[in-house]
């Protein structure tokens, strides 16, 4: 059997993959152009935006996805009638938010630094009984790790900011070209994920399967809720207490280095849950899938996240344009404190949820709020670069207590953490050695770009002296090429 799951494991590694490295490639290629044609207030209007749409989908899943795929159930009807409960239920949440917030526009506006806006807050949250209806399709996809499915959906799904949202900024339409551009991929991925995924939502509801699925979600709810605060308190005293244009350059520096970073993860970390959650039983299986996953998230994030901080003025030019110099600072720090968290603290997660173990991180994000509140506070009555800089590191403060519990909930002891990331360290040890010489020999913009060039070698070369990663490095690359 666990053959068989890892086999499925990594075809679904190898969809997923395609999947994201094509979607997450043409979301930042798209923010790239739009960054050099909407001003950074455009990006502020669209943060405050998101900030209340995404603490609304808290609610909308209020942990049914969750619950899908790591509960396993006697027969397909129990499944099917289970999921049909979760469906009309999350459908029901998301209008009654949508409701409320329409209702509630302007105090909404107000509260989030935006206002005299509510009537964009109205529009925009649309798409969240959409999002709703998406979101039990798509696990139920994931949970068969059918991700060759979702190549289909995320695809032009992805395409549509490109074809829409571009042709409107260019248009003159502002801040309304990104909303609307959203809305729109939103409104594409529910009608393609109907017709590709093949569920159909049945006319049947009972409410001891919603208490039932509740009593689990509840936990996953507050999780939800926490990492909501943690994301976004950053956000919210700066579009309160500064400007919309600092507020815009922060958000759009944070969203472009995450959605790089994107690119690498979303391709492994879906997979990672719906394939641990069937190993739940098996501690072996379980120990050697979850380590084979974090070596490669390492051999590929951590070079790119402390690349991405050494050659930050580079990045920004690139990413967003000569205009948005200013957040130079925001990138290398960000890339290189959310490098560090990604490898050690969120990947843990799924492992803990995959255990049923859903009250760990809800414990941690409610460890994180009591670091990350009162820093933010502090450092924002002294300005904009302290919030950024302590906002960045706190997201360190985790790290420890995470792997501590992976060791007490999975039993992966932080020796075996540590050496199963070891080369990578090593290799990058080397790299960034290599880069500050030769940043020292030119600045000039195609000195760098060189240097860029062999920096990648040496890393490459240091990672080929590990035998084991050596493997990982051939198998990824056959895995990739081979088409099934």
């Amino acid at each position: 059997m666990n053959e068989n799951i890892n086999q499925r494991t990594l075809n679904a590694v190898k969809w997923s993959s395609m999947t994201e490295i094509v979607a997450k490639i043409i979301s930042p290629i798209t923010n790239m152009l739009l960054a050099r044609i909407l001003a950074p207030e455009a990006f502020g209007v669209l943060a405050t935006v998101t900030m209340i749409t995404s603490f609304a989908d808290v609610f909308v899943d209020s942990g049914f996805q969750k619950f899908l795929i790591q509960h396993e159930f006697t027969d397909e009807e129990e499944e099917n009638k289970y999921t049909s409960v979760a469906f009309w239920s999350n459908l029901t949440f998301a209008f009654l938010i949508w409701i409320v917030i329409c209702v509630f526009q302007n105090p909404l506006a107000n509260l989030v630094g935006n206002e005299g806006l509510g009537r964009v807050l109205a529009i925009a949250s649309g798409s969240i009984p959409i999002h709703a209806m998406v979101g039990i399709q798509d696990c139920t996809i994931k949970k068969k790790l059918e991700f060759k499915k979702l190549f289909y959906v995320r695809i032009p799904a992805a395409l549509v900011p490109l074809l829409i949202t571009l042709p409107l900024a260019l248009l003159g339409f502002d801040y309304w070209s990104l909303i609307i551009g959203n809305i729109s991929g939103v409104i594409l991925r529910s009608v393609l994920i109907m017709v590709v995924g093949g569920y159909r939502p049945h006319l049947y509801f009972s409410l001891k399967k919603l208490k039932y699925m509740l009593k689990y979600g509840i936990v996953t709810l507050l999780d939800g809720l926490a990492i909501w605060s943690t994301n976004w308190i950053d956000a919210l005293l700066i579009a309160n207490m500064m400007s919309e244009y600092q507020l815009g350059l922060y958000r759009n520096s944070v969203s472009m280095v995450t959605s790089v970073f994107l690119i690498i993860t979303s391709a492994v970390t879906p997979v990672l849950y719906s394939a641990l959650s069937k190993l739940q039983d098996d501690e072996k299986a379980f120990s050697n899938l979850f380590l084979n996953t974090q070596k490669i998230l390492c051999l590929f994030l951590l070079p790119l996240g402390i690349g991405i901080s050494l050659y930050s003025d580079l990045a920004t030019d690139i990413l967003f344009g000569e205009n948005w110099s200013d957040a130079a600072f925001i990138v290398g720090i960000t890339a290189f404190t959310l490098t560090l968290r990604t490898i050690f603290v969120s990947i843990n997660s799924d492992a803990y949820r995959a255990k049923g173990k859903f009250k760990i991180p809800l414990l941690l994000q409610i460890i994180d709020l009591c670091i990350l509140v009162p820093a933010c506070i502090l450092s924002s009555n002294i300005g904009f670069e302290a919030l950024v800089y302590t906002r960045a590191l706190a997201r360190l403060g985790l790290v420890i207590p995470s792997v501590v519990m992976l060791y007490v909930v999975c039993k992966i002891s932080p020796r075996k953490t540590l050496l199963n990331i070891l080369p990578s360290c090593i290799a990058t040890i080397f790299m960034v050695i290599v880069a500050l010489i030769l940043q020292r020999v030119s600045t000039a913009i195609v000195w760098q770009f060189i240097s860029i060039v062999f920096c990648a070698m040496v890393y490459l070369a240091g990672i080929c002296m590990f035998r084991n990663e050596r493997k990982v490095v051939m198998m990824l690359i056959s895995k990739v090429t081979h088409r099934k």
